[in-house]
């Protein structure tokens, strides 16, 4: 079945041929964005993110620096418009005078340890120049991709889309995200000896659970040691998440008061094993309280 243009029946818009030139050029949010400006004439981006339902403020900003790159927008603190930005490609040579493309592009080699192509380079540049990061927060992510043994562009990029969702814009943002990154890997390691697993063992939801202990719950190393004295030997991140949120519901928050509540009972567990896991050998003979009722209590989390 084919179509064809109805009878315009509405109020008309009329859009620039500067922005059907960039139809192709670009996504579909900084088109709608586009839209949006011609049709209000409003350039807040917080309320441009949210009639647009954009991901965020700084989605909004993005595009208004596109617009004024492109030339649809000006400053409105009088001056010349921003220099226009390539959405896809960068042509190195057309920024080579800008001096913080020399050093991104020089300090990223040497964190990475490696020359980088003219793809990557522009790539990299990319980052900077179409998606609004500052360099320092770029270099950032390079130093930290290469600690974490990835020494490629796309790493970089794939980290700092990570950071853009947990609010990092800054080098400051970046470098709260870092601390709390490396708290977090120093409480999984603490862990992982507690259980004694390797570091590396530990699943994504187990090193979310772990974190949640600490910042959430306010729980230390002693409280997960006397989680594990209840456990029975059923040693596990999800058994023990159980009757550390059994003790929470509780109010017990201290090892003299975990110690006073005495045993905890299978119908008190806040169960996060998977449904028909196979208890140890030497407790499966036991048949104890834990087993009857995993059923009614299972909790799947992750």
């Amino acid at each position: 079945m084919g179509y064809k243009l109805a009878a315009n029946n509405g109020d008309t818009l009329a859009v620039p041929q500067l922005v059907l030139a960039h139809l192709t050029q670009t996504d579909g949010d900084t088109i709608r964005a586009a839209l949006y400006i011609l049709q209000t004439h409003d350039t807040d981006p917080r309320t441009m993110a949210r009639a647009l339902a954009l991901p965020s403020i700084e989605a909004a900003k993005r595009a208004l620096q596109y617009w004024a790159g492109a030339g649809l927008l000006e400053s409105d603190r009088g001056g010349s418009p921003a220099p226009a930005v390539e959405p896809a490609e960068v042509d190195l040579a057309s920024v080579a005078n800008d001096p913080y493309v020399a050093v991104l592009c020089q300090e990223a080699q040497n964190a990475f340890g490696k020359a980088l192509n003219r793809s990557e380079m522009q790539r990299l540049v990319g980052l900077y120049l179409n998606e609004g990061w500052k360099p320092d927060v770029i270099l950032l992510c390079c130093a930290e991709v290469t600690r974490l043994g990835r020494r490629t562009v796309a790493a970089v990029a794939h980290l700092l889309a990570r950071w853009r969702e947990d609010g990092v814009e800054t080098g400051e943002d970046a470098e709260r995200w870092l601390k709390r990154a490396a708290q977090r890997e120093t409480w999984c390691a603490d862990a992982a000896a507690q259980f004694g697993i390797a570091p590396r063992d530990l699943t994504s939801w187990e090193r979310r659970t772990i974190a949640r202990w600490h910042e959430e719950m306010g729980i230390g190393r002693e409280m997960i040691d006397e989680a594990l004295l209840r456990a029975n030997g059923k040693n596990t991140v999800r058994y023990v998440d159980g009757i550390l949120r059994a003790w929470r519901a509780q109010g017990i928050t201290t090892v003299d008061a975990a110690r006073k509540q005495g045993q905890l009972e299978g119908s008190n567990i806040v169960m996060t094993e998977r449904p028909g896991a196979q208890p140890p050998a030497a407790a499966s003979a036991q048949k104890d309280l834990f087993n009857r009722n995993w059923a009614a209590m299972f909790d799947e989390e992750g």
